[in-house]
């Protein structure tokens, strides 16, 4: 099973961010302080990492793949409100996650038993 064209991944907000704080302990001002993001030149606070691979995980588990591993490139932020879609990599294998500008957030590469 492949994902030939681009799915819409649940959009992140800010109780997912705030959620995935809470589950994972990782208070990081950058993620949970919108004064701080700010400050620091952000336009708001930024999802974790692992939230976002978090949410292609859940893509292709809910497709019926058999993941045997999960690696992943985070290459952008992504910030609340952002819609996301998992495709397929420009180039060469594996997938990415592509936010509404264009801009790729994620590239995974997985194994399939």
């Amino acid at each position: 099973m492949t994902i030939d064209s681009p799915r819409a991944l649940p959009d992140v907000d800010r109780l997912k961010i705030a959620r995935y704080a809470g589950a994972s302990g990782d208070f990081n001002p950058m993620h949970v302080d919108e004064a701080f993001a700010r400050q620091a030149g952000m336009p708001s606070v930024i999802a974790h990492g692992p939230l976002t691979v978090s949410l292609v995980v859940d893509a292709l588990v809910a497709q019926g793949l058999n993941l045997t591993a999960v690696r992943s490139r985070l290459r952008a932020p992504v910030f609340p409100g952002e819609s996301l879609a998992l495709g397929p990599a420009g180039e060469g294998p594996g997938l990415q996650v592509t936010k509404e500008d264009g801009t790729v957030a994620v590239s995974v590469e997985i194994a399939v038993r």
